[in-house]
């Protein structure tokens, strides 16, 4: 299930982190972390992880970060000065 979650939302980041998409992107990871979590924890009455075992398996997953890989504008820091 953490594979292919990871493999989703690397494909969503890497069609969307363009320029000026950062705070999507972002809430687009957080939400689905907190969805993975919910879905993880529902196949029982007691949880079977918590936030820290979670996020140790995240780490050892791989799972993606926001990076703007796409530059639309690339002469906007020149611009800045």
């Amino acid at each position: 299930m953490l594979r292919s979650a990871k493999a989703r939302v690397a494909g969503h980041l890497n069609y969307y982190a363009i320029t000026d998409n950062a705070t999507s992107c972002n809430n687009f990871v957080y939400r689905a972390t907190h969805i993975l979590y919910k879905r993880l924890n529902r196949k029982s009455q007691r949880k079977a992880c918590n936030w820290d075992r979670f996020n140790q398996a995240l780490k050892g997953i791989g799972w993606p970060c926001v990076l703007i890989l796409n530059d639309l504008n690339p002469f906007r820091s020149a611009e800045a000065c």
